[in-house]
């Protein structure tokens, strides 16, 4: 694999956990004022998605600081 290439894989791989991480603040954030147990509820299924996220970089040995998700929890949704 080039270097090019390698480099576009690591730049598609940081915007998604970014895009990601963007999309599910916005999200619950509306869901929370529209339906709280909805939130609750894709808080869940976030919380699966950046679990997998975090797993494949870590097996794949990708720094998870690399895609900004070191210390990363999708956020609580109280009810």
């Amino acid at each position: 694999m080039t270097t090019r290439r390698i480099q576009t894989h690591k730049d598609c791989l940081e915007g998604f956990a970014r895009e990601l991480k963007a999309h599910i603040d916005q999200d619950l954030r509306a869901w929370r004022s529209i339906n709280p147990a909805l939130a609750k509820n894709r808080a869940v299924a976030y919380v699966s998605v950046v679990g997998v996220l975090k797993r494949q970089a870590d097996l794949h040995g990708v720094p998870l600081i690399d895609l900004g998700l070191v210390d990363y929890e999708v956020p609580l949704v109280d009810d």
